[in-house]
């Protein structure tokens, strides 16, 4: 199957019960790749029935080579077309997006819980802040509101997956490093630089 450097969408069908996945992706060669990698995504339901039935089991196929910016709209076509069991979400494009999202409110959850010196923490800096009252009002911080940092840690900005060919949105740099597992210095640089270039050749991010 010819797929380096082309675009477009593709079929998995399994021939046991005929149940069927369409998805498409900017770069096939890679897409296609990412199923036989040993750390398949139990979370997606083509990734679980491949798992449970065998690669064996399945017939992949190219319904379509299309330019790059065709692909979501021609996946939906095939989705609207075809009716694929195992697209559990019928609309192209939105299956990354909604497990991101998810997962990253997760994550953000089990991180807050179970850290017991968050009361602590804020004693301190109540104690920290009624210091600096008793130092007289000429303190140069008296009455003043710390600014963020130049407003990186709670900028929403959109995620482009050139590999996944999926565009997610998050509410912060921390919330999209987290999901993407990429350090939140690396987003922060990007945009610091003004990168235009995919970081490492997949994501491209966007200030909302």
């Amino acid at each position: 199957m010819k797929t380096k450097k082309k675009s477009g969408v593709y079929r998995w069908t399994n021939n046991l019960n005929g149940n069927s996945y369409v998805g498409s992706a900017v770069n096939l060669y890679l897409r296609l790749k990412q199923y036989y990698a040993l750390n398949l995504r139990k979370r997606i339901v083509i990734y679980n029935a491949l798992l449970k039935y065998g690669y064996a089991n399945f017939k992949l196929e190219i319904l379509e080579y299309c330019d790059p910016g065709k692909c979501i709209e021609r996946e939906q076509y095939y989705i609207d077309l075809l009716k694929p069991e195992y697209n559990v979400l019928k609309t192209a494009g939105s299956l990354l997006g909604f497990i991101h999202s998810k997962e990253t409110r997760l994550k953000i959850a089990s991180t807050m819980k179970g850290k017991k010196h968050s009361e602590e923490a804020r004693a301190k800096m109540s104690d920290s802040q009624k210091a600096v009252n008793r130092s007289g009002k000429n303190h140069p911080m008296f009455g003043k509101v710390r600014p963020e940092k130049s407003g990186r840690l709670t900028q929403k900005i959109a995620v482009l997956d050139l590999l996944e060919n999926k565009r997610t949105e998050y509410d912060s740099i921390s919330a999209a490093a987290l999901a993407l597992g990429i350090k939140q210095t690396r987003i922060s640089m990007y945009f610091i630089n003004n990168q235009k270039k995919a970081y490492k050749g997949r994501y491209i991010f966007q200030k909302l």
